[in-house]
């Protein structure tokens, strides 16, 4: 259908109609004042979602990833911490794992991964959809190459260890200044690859720009340890130093990650992908998986439902991604489809459901949190959820949400679940090829 533009005469009709809304004049009018939270909260929200629960797990304090897209790595490394103070019997109450560790090798990694892509790609224009993608965000915080692959190769540190610097609290300029670098770096290796170097001369290439980024990320974040010291006091008052640290002999030692146990899980209700089916996304399904692919299992919401439920009875917190700009509220705690009465206040349809929501993007999952506790009803179903959130002791309860159970069921596009609580269709799953996906 060709497009047509608004014309004079459904301008008119658009101000009449206008004219006659008079609830609309006054929500304009409250909004002139106030915020859209403020105005369209529902009064009882509150009294809905009491911040109690049948199994309430201690977070020991809230960390803060300030203006950075780095919640993955504040997941795991919550439920790292808070097994170290146990293990070791740590007396320091907001006890801490090191996170610019782990942003230090994910940087390297993403680094690697990109230089990769820009190799394979080399033999393609600029305008080819994969080398445009590729080169339009060279590098983000964003957790694509995974917590469990950087955990596994280079260990984990206390905080104490590896302190944050200030580049943490806002890391734009360094990913500013690696994509300065990566963009420079891709062009250097496709001029390379146009004028005929080798294989092995591509790669010393890659390896001399992979220095390179190694002394950006040193100088903003502080080279990591090989080995490490680490003194502590216990709560018996006793002081306790360990020598010679290496990163995986401390997680592997002090950590509790049963990492060999973890499994990404997505749900994606949408028809083109089948549940209980292994799926990993990928530009070059010619390729196979690859070290750096996602793979993770597709499942029905019913059953990380139930899994969720098994893992918090058994003392284990539940990693989970979601849409939290969606009917959630920073400033009083609370997630529900019915926090914000958004149609009433505009006068139009705004919701959707599943798997349309999907489909057409209405929902997007953008941040990782922790669940550490739940309240199971009287009918025994979970009806609300506790939600650790890294941002800070001042937002919502003491840094906490509580989630809805019909909000985790809508706005949930996946969990990182335990594959011991699994049923056997999912565990059966597992065990399957993983499929390509390429859109």
């Amino acid at each position: 259908m060709k497009g047509q533009e608004i014309s004079a005469l459904q301008l008119e009709s658009f101000r009449k109609r206008w004219a006659e809304d008079r609830q609309g004049h006054m929500v304009s009018d409250a909004l002139a004042r106030n915020t859209l939270e403020e105005v369209a909260l529902a009064r009882d929200a509150a009294s809905r979602l009491p911040f109690t629960f049948t199994i309430d797990m201690d977070s020991d304090g809230v960390c803060d990833q300030a203006a950075s897209e780095r919640c993955w790595s504040f997941t795991y490394l919550n439920i790292a911490r808070v097994n170290v103070k146990k293990t070791l019997g740590i007396a320091e109450r907001n006890f801490q794992m090191s996170h610019a560790f782990v942003y230090f090798y994910d940087q390297l990694e993403k680094s690697n991964q990109f230089m990769n892509r820009a190799l394979r790609t080399a033999d393609r224009p600029l305008t080819d959809r994969v080398v445009d993608r590729l080169l339009s965000r060279p590098i983000s915080d964003y957790g694509y190459f995974g917590f469990v692959p950087l955990a596994k190769k280079y260990g984990l540190v206390p905080k104490a260890v590896m302190p944050d610097s200030q580049i943490v609290w806002a890391t734009m300029p360094m990913t500013r200044i690696l994509s300065m670098k990566l963009r420079r770096s891709a062009k250097e290796l496709r001029d390379a690859f146009a004028a005929g170097a080798s294989a092995s001369d591509l790669e010393a290439m890659k390896t001399a720009i992979l220095a390179d980024v190694y002394g950006i990320l040193c100088r903003f974040l502080g080279e990591p340890p090989q080995t490490f010291d680490f003194e502590y006091t216990d709560v018996k008052g006793v002081h306790h130093r360990l020598e010679g640290q290496t990163p995986l002999q401390f997680m592997d030692d002090y950590c509790g990650l049963q990492l060999e146990h973890m499994v990404e899980v997505n749900h994606w209700p949408d028809s083109r992908y089948k549940y209980n089916e292994m799926y990993y996304r990928t530009d070059f399904p010619e390729d196979g998986p690859q070290y750096d692919s996602w793979i993770a299992l597709n499942a029905s919401m019913e059953d990380i439902r139930d899994v969720a439920v098994k893992m918090l009875e058994h003392g284990e917190p539940v990693i989970f991604g979601s849409d939290p700009r969606m009917f959630a509220s920073k400033k009083y705690g609370l997630m529900d489809q019915g926090l914000f009465s958004y149609e009433s206040l505009f006068g139009t349809g705004l919701m959707m459901e599943k798997p349309y929501s999907h489909d057409y993007k209405w929902t997007v999952g953008t941040h990782m949190m922790l669940i550490n506790g739940v309240n199971i009803g009287p009918d025994g179903k979970p009806d609300r959820w506790k939600v650790q959130n890294s941002y800070g002791q001042s937002m919502g309860i003491n840094g906490h949400y509580v989630m809805s159970d019909r909000w985790f069921m809508m706005f949930c596009d996946g969990a990182t679940l335990d594959r011991r609580f699994m049923n056997e269709e999912m565990l059966r799953a597992l065990e399957k090829e993983p499929i390509a996906i390429t859109d």
